[in-house]
């Protein structure tokens, strides 16, 4: 158990890539923190984790609230005494439309809790983790913010960018700290939404096309980059964005640019 007794704030943990995290981290002996938006989801999953609730709280929160932010820090504090990993998986897709007909509300959205979100979080947990002198920030990016990737919209792309930069600038600024800030960049994740956004027939064109390996990540594996970028195995790693995608930005298959377009058109269509 590489994170025993380790405390851990998950954001967007109620279901899909977050809940897997949440489950990776606990079968390495992390005490979970399960944030969602949506309370009962946060409490399913924490019940899955602990059903005495003594190593898993649920605590609702909208990231892009800083005072909603705040408060989960605190009351994780209130819990378990301590924050020693922080991983910002809260995030919403983008507007799936052409670069001009994106709102001014979708972006401040899509900006709110891709980007926003994460600095609201991470002002929230610093202290404590510059109180017990050390810490891990794990961002959750996308390949989408290594490189405009097949499934981005510009308010998406724009916002995953703004994570990377984050994770950089944070990772310098609180390195003397012993706090590491590193970022996990997943491709094509097998969650409910994708699953819901197109037909198994769609999405295997889609695999084929985009990932080399053949086929979606899993939750669980997008866990495992983070327990360990979470763990001291870890400890001499900062600042990097470790992509998850099954060989996607290797630039395999066809012209993702293609891709893009055709996808944005349908959602345009709509």
């Amino acid at each position: 158990m590489e994170l025993k007794d380790k405390v851990a704030i998950i954001t967007g943990a109620g279901q899909g890539g977050g809940e897997g995290i949440a489950h990776v981290l606990a079968r390495e002996g992390a005490r979970i923190a399960v944030v969602d938006l949506n309370l009962e989801a946060a409490r399913r999953v924490a019940s899955s984790l602990d059903p005495e609730g003594k190593r898993a709280i649920a605590i609702r929160a909208d990231v892009s609230k800083k005072a909603e932010a705040q408060a989960m820090a605190t009351q994780t504090l209130e819990a378990f005494g301590a924050i020693d990993i922080l991983v910002n998986n809260a995030g919403v897709g983008g507007a799936s439309a052409l670069v001009c007909d994106v709102t001014e509300e979708n972006w401040d959205r899509v900006m709110g809790v891709n980007a926003k979100g994460i600095l609201f979080c991470c002002q929230a947990v610093i202290p404590a983790m510059r109180a017990q002198g050390k810490g891990k920030i794990v961002n959750i990016d996308s390949i989408a913010g290594i490189r405009m990737a097949y499934f981005s919209s510009v308010d998406y792309t724009a916002s995953k960018h703004a994570v990377t930069g984050l994770t950089q600038h944070l990772a310098w600024e609180l390195a003397d700290q012993r706090i590491n800030v590193n970022a996990v960049c997943p491709g094509g994740i097998r969650t409910p939404a994708i699953e819901a956004y197109a037909s198994p027939e769609k999405r295997e064109a889609l695999i084929r096309r985009t990932v080399p390996l053949g086929r979606f990540c899993e939750p669980s594996e997008i866990g495992e980059a983070v327990s360990f970028l979470a763990s001291e195995r870890a400890d001499m790693i900062t600042g990097q964005m470790l992509a998850v995608d099954g060989g996607t930005l290797t630039g395999y298959g066809e012209d993702l640019r293609a891709v893009l377009r055709q996808r944005l058109q349908e959602g345009n269509s709509h």
